[in-house]
């Protein structure tokens, strides 16, 4: 029988007035979140246009 997934995407933004700072312990408490839900890391892709940037992509993945 053929695994079978489902998957989850997560955006992170930057906080702050101009949108720049990130927060590594509001970032480890995400991903711990959803690794104790039984969810892998992926991928983490940065999201940005034109020079500037929006945030990060986190996708998940756990087996059904």
């Amino acid at each position: 029988m053929k695994k079978r997934f489902e998957y989850k995407t997560v955006i992170i933004e930057p906080k702050g007035f101009w949108g720049t700072r990130y927060e590594p312990a509001e970032i480890d408490k995400v991903l711990n979140q959803h690794g104790n839900e039984g969810w892998e890391l992926v991928t983490a892709e940065s999201r940005d246009y034109g020079g500037t940037f929006y945030g990060i992509i986190y996708t998940f993945k756990r087996e059904l």
